[in-house]
């Protein structure tokens, strides 16, 4: 029995059963099991594959059943999901050695009733051609995301701007890193990049930011040593529209896991005071940086103390439909009912953590959403509240495209290639 393929059934059967991050479920099991190196590289591109892909394998699982609507138990369901997606859309594996891996599979862990079952319906499959839509087929399965998702962006963004963000959202996803200018010059990133067989491409806007065209993995010795770092460039201007100053006590209070803390602390250059939080302790117990005058902590930013700041980010949790070409499983844990609860939570705090700033002090509310409710709805609510807040989007840099009429930021991820992203920046007008 292949042990690989064996894996991607547990790890998929888990995801289905308990619905936590689909990364932790696997980094989690790959350590039980001790699936390390090539194995977890390949381990992890087949769950990501069959996660992004499921809406549409469920499709053509049904079709190829003699009764559509048989209920058919998690295991076997992941173990067809995983053999359609290599005899269909898997062109690197000839389809009698997915089939007859998966079937061996099924028999060893189900029976040979099951094994028969999967023989059937994985050699019928040799026949689906990936890029044939059936006309039954509703958009959102061949997209694969869930109905309720779907119907809302068709009515935020239109047909046409929806079906370019799924097509992002299914391709491999790109990837950008920032520099760290204290440790690493960009001659030196180049004269790396030549010795290693990897390929970047430099943003436009920046003299730090660039984007990985081939090879992300030959960059591992510099993200230890702490010279790279792997962040999108709209998560970077997100820091760069905080704007932080040397001297000041800054606040990042939903830090993990903490790409944006570290980016802060790099401008600040151990000159004042960096106070990083989130209430997460798994995921800021991660984070280490190696400036001083940084202090990191596990507080809950709506409802516990802080310090007074010249500066504050509020990273806040969010659904994350921004990112969800990187992380695919969010598209099936998400329902509109998530979305109210996390708009109840960012209310409460960005209304919290704003008698912490200074007077003529700033604060930056960002989420890597794309939902408006998660956005300028809660800008709107929380302005209605604080009448010595005014949102100040004038003396950045951004570019116009990655605004809205409001002068948001909010890149529209198949434009901006980037992470979908939102922030605005808000001051405490002096009294």
């Amino acid at each position: 029995m292949d042990p690989l393929r064996r894996h991607a059934v547990n790890v998929l059967t888990l995801f289905d059963n308990k619905g936590a991050q689909l990364k932790h479920i696997r980094d989690t099991y790959c350590k039980k099991y001790s699936v390390s190196g090539n194995d977890r590289q390949r381990l992890t591109a087949m769950t990501n594959e069959v996660i992004r892909w499921r809406g549409r394998l469920d499709y053509w699982l049904m079709g190829l059943l003699n009764k559509p609507n048989r209920k058919i138990q998690p295991e076997l369901n992941n173990i067809l999901r995983l053999g359609i997606y290599e005899v269909v859309m898997d062109e690197k594996v000839p389809d009698y050695a997915a089939v007859d891996a998966y079937v061996e599979i099924a028999k060893r862990s189900l029976g040979k009733g099951q094994g028969k079952l999967t023989n059937a319906l994985l050699r019928k499959a040799t026949g689906i051609h990936k890029t044939d839509k059936p006309e039954k087929c509703t958009l959102n399965d061949w997209y694969s995301f869930p109905n309720w998702l779907w119907e809302k962006w068709i009515n935020q963004f239109g047909k046409e701007k929806t079906t370019e963000l799924a097509n992002l959202y299914n391709s491999a996803p790109k990837i950008d890193i920032r520099r760290n200018e204290a440790k690493l010059s960009h001659d030196d990133l180049q004269s790396y990049c030549n010795d290693h067989d990897v390929e970047i491409e430099p943003w436009s806007d920046s003299n730090i930011f660039y984007k990985v065209m081939r090879n992300l993995s030959g960059f591992r010795n510099l993200i230890v040593a702490g010279k790279i770092s792997v962040q999108d460039r709209a998560a970077g201007m997100v820091v760069e529209l905080l704007a932080p100053i040397q001297g000041e006590t800054i606040l990042d209070v939903c830090a993990a896991p903490g790409t944006k803390a570290i980016y802060i602390a790099e401008l600040m250059d151990g000159k004042g005071e960096l106070y990083i939080s989130d209430n997460n302790t798994d995921r800021l117990g991660k984070l280490e940086t190696n400036f001083k005058n940084s202090v990191i902590d596990v507080k809950d930013a709506s409802k516990d103390n802080f310090p007074m700041a010249d500066a504050i980010l509020i990273d806040a949790p969010c659904s994350g439909t921004g990112v969800i070409g990187k992380k695919p499983d969010i598209r099936w844990r998400r329902s509109m009912s998530n979305i109210q609860e996390f708009v109840e939570l960012q209310k409460s705090i960005i209304n919290h953590m704003s008698q912490f700033l200074k007077p003529g002090g700033r604060m930056v509310y960002s989420t890597c959403s794309i939902e408006p409710e998660e956005n300028w709805g809660v800008v709107d609510a929380f302005l209605k509240l604080k009448g010595n807040y005014f949102i100040d989007m004038e003396t950045n840099d951004v570019s116009d495209s990655w605004l809205d009429e409001r002068g948001a930021l909010i890149p529209f991820p198949p434009k901006s290639n980037t992470d979908g992203m939102f922030a605005v920046r808000l001051n405490n007008e002096i009294e």
